[in-house]
């Protein structure tokens, strides 16, 4: 069998004669062209006419160069056998071409999260955030790069604040005494420790200490539920429980 299949010069684009197609099926040239040409017509496929000058006559044919969609689009109509035929030899082209269809994509090593996390930390360092926040930053980070969410993983939804002392949500403070979160916080807030926030969003405090409120609470950041960015909440030492206490709704212990 001659090789008619071609790969065009010009755009080097992978192609089929409508030529060998006929050979391959055992059609006569004219059926195959009459069924491009119909297929064309109807918008089912795509292809120009080319002139072909036969080698042994010196005569000029008319003939299709088709890509692999539409070579298939042709062929649908013919048995499994003939189709098997039209694919065996794409694959064979394709072998001989070096076709970057076919070729196996490079293998891209990935950067182990451990040490993406620390790059983009030290990254939002540089940008001036502080080290809870570049923390967050770089959680985010490799969260949308990998989708591994690092500090829900090891279920660290708060990022502790530097120092000792322990600080705790107004639900933690006021589990103590039967209250919920928003109790206390209104119990506070009479109190002179702390004002609504007028600014507040998504990510922002609810809740911002005054002057006096500084002395028993601060900001903390936190990780948002999707990981994805950070979130503050205003935390509280244990010594803002004693303006809890004139509200108690626990009953009082046995002595």
């Amino acid at each position: 069998m001659s090789s008619i299949i071609t790969t065009a010069a010009e755009n080097s684009s992978l192609t089929m004669s409508s030529r060998e197609i006929a050979e391959l099926t055992g059609s006569t040239h004219d059926n195959v062209l009459k069924t491009i040409r119909a297929l064309i017509k109807k918008g089912l496929v795509f292809g120009n006419e080319t002139p072909y000058v036969h080698p042994q006559n010196g005569q000029t044919y008319k003939e299709f160069h088709l890509d692999y969609r539409n070579t298939m689009v042709v062929t649908s109509g013919y048995s499994v056998e003939l189709r098997a035929k039209i694919i065996d030899r794409w694959l064979e082209l394709e072998g001989n071409s070096g076709n970057r269809a076919t070729q196996k994509p490079k293998r891209v090593r990935k950067t182990p999260i451990d040490t993406r996390f620390i790059q983009l930390k030290r990254i939002a360092l540089a940008s001036g955030k502080d080290e809870g926040q570049a923390v967050i930053c770089a959680n985010t980070g490799v969260l949308n790069e990998t989708g591994y969410n690092a500090l829900e993983m090891m279920g660290i939804k708060a990022l502790p604040i530097e120092g000792d002392e322990h600080y705790y949500t107004p639900t933690d403070l006021g589990a103590e005494f039967g209250m919920s979160g928003r109790e206390v916080n209104q119990i506070l807030k009479r109190a002179g420790l702390q004002i609504e926030n007028p600014a507040k969003s998504s990510t922002a405090s609810n809740w911002l200490p005054t002057e006096m409120g500084k002395r028993y609470g601060r900001m903390q950041d936190g990780v948002r539920a999707n990981g994805k960015g950070s979130t503050q909440t205003l935390m509280w030492k244990k010594e803002a429980a004693s303006f809890l206490r004139p509200f108690t709704k626990t009953p009082a212990r046995a002595a």
